[in-house]
C-alpha cells in the first residue's frame, strides 16, 4: 500500500501545516529534520505511523527547490516586476538563471500596468526567449486575466522585489485579502515587505500558490562561470558563430554575442549585467579554491 504523502503548506517556528486531500493538520519534525532547509514549503512528507500525534518521519524526494525563496516542487516561478519601483534587472537575471538550473519554468509578470508605458516591450526584448511569456496585469484593479491561463494545475511561486504588488496580485488571482498589502516608501522608492513567511495557498481554480517575502539580493547557486552563457538562450543560439569554442562572450575576440550587442540586436544592458555576473561567479570560484 502506498504511503500517504502530505504537502507542506506552511512552516512557522517548529510547526508545519500539512495537507492531504484538502484536510490540513499541524505536525512537528524531530531530529535532523528540525534543521533549517530540511523541510521546505512545497515538500511532500510522510508521517510516523507509530506516533499518536502527527510527526514527520521523512521527506519525499524533491523534483526541484529554490533558495531564497526556500520552496520545493515548484512548476512555475512568476517573476513580478512593475514600473515603480524600477525593475532590478540583476535580480531578474539571477532568478531566471536559478530557475533554469533547477528545471523550473519562469514567467515575467508586469504588474501595475495602469502606470506602465513601454515597459512590456522592453521586457519582451530583453527576456522574451528565456521565459515562458511576458504578461501584463493591473492587480489593484483586479485585472489578472492574462496571467491565469499559465497557472492552471501548477504549483506557482511569485518572486520579486518588495512593493511590486505580489500581495495585491495574489489577492486578485485568489480572491479576498489573503495577504496584507503595503505601500511603497516614496522617500527611497523601495517597498516595505508585507509578506513575512512563505505559505502555500490552494486556489479553487486548480493551482497552488506560494507568496514569498520580497527580496532584493539573490545568490546564484550551482552555476559555474564558464557555463553561465548556457542559461541565456540567445547567447546559445549565437555561440556557433563565435571564433572560439567554448566562448564566455566576455573578452574573446570574434565573439558573435558581443557583435550582436554592438549592432543593437541584443540588449546592451542585459549583456553588461551578464558580464558582471560572470565576474562575480569567477571571483567566488577563486575564493573557494584558496
Amino acid at each position: 500500500m502506498k504511503e500517504a504523502q502530505y504537502r507542506v503548506i506552511e512552516h512557522k517556528s517548529d510547526k508545519f501545516s500539512i495537507e492531504l486531500d484538502g484536510v490540513v493538520v499541524e505536525a512537528v519534525a524531530r531530529g535532523r529534520l528540525k534543521r533549517d532547509g530540511e523541510i521546505l514549503v512545497g515538500d511532500f512528507v510522510v508521517l510516523d505511523e507509530n506516533m499518536t500525534e502527527p510527526v514527520i518521519a521523512r521527506v519525499a524526494p524533491r523534483r526541484n527547490s529554490l533558495v531564497r525563496p526556500g520552496v520545493a516542487n515548484i512548476d512555475l516561478v512568476v517573476i513580478v516586476v512593475a514600473p515603480v519601483p524600477e525593475t532590478d534587472g540583476f535580480l531578474v537575471d539571477k532568478l531566471i538563471v536559478n530557475c533554469k538550473e533547477a528545471g523550473i519554468d519562469c514567467l515575467i509578470c508586469l504588474n501595475k500596468s495602469d502606470i506602465a508605458n513601454t515597459e512590456r516591450e522592453r521586457l519582451v526584448r530583453e527576456y522574451g526567449t528565456d521565459v515562458a511569456g511576458v504578461v501584463v496585469t493591473a492587480a489593484i484593479n483586479g485585472e489578472a486575466a492574462e496571467l491565469k491561463p499559465y497557472l492552471t494545475g501548477k504549483v506557482v511561486c511569485f518572486a520579486g522585489q518588495s512593493a511590486v504588488g505580489k500581495s495585491t496580485l495574489s489577492n486578485a488571482i485568489l480572491g479576498g485579502d489573503e495577504r496584507t498589502v503595503g505601500e511603497l516608501s516614496e522617500r527611497i522608492s523601495r517597498g516595505r515587505n508585507t509578506t513575512t513567511s512563505a505559505r502555500l495557498l490552494r486556489s479553487p481554480d486548480g493551482f497552488y500558490f506560494v507568496d514569498t517575502p520580497g527580496f532584493s539580493v539573490l545568490d546564484t547557486f550551482g552555476v559555474k562561470a564558464n557555463e553561465l552563457a548556457l542559461y541565456y538562450d540567445e547567447y546559445v543560439r549565437l555561440s556557433d558563430d563565435c571564433k572560439f569554442h567554448p566562448c564566455t562572450h566576455t573578452s574573446e575576440p570574434g565573439c558573435a554575442v558581443k557583435a550582436a550587442v554592438g549592432s543593437g540586436n541584443l540588449s546592451r544592458e542585459r549583456y553588461e549585467r551578464y558580464v558582471k555576473l560572470y565576474g562575480d561567479l569567477r571571483e567566488a570560484e577563486k575564493r573557494r579554491t584558496k
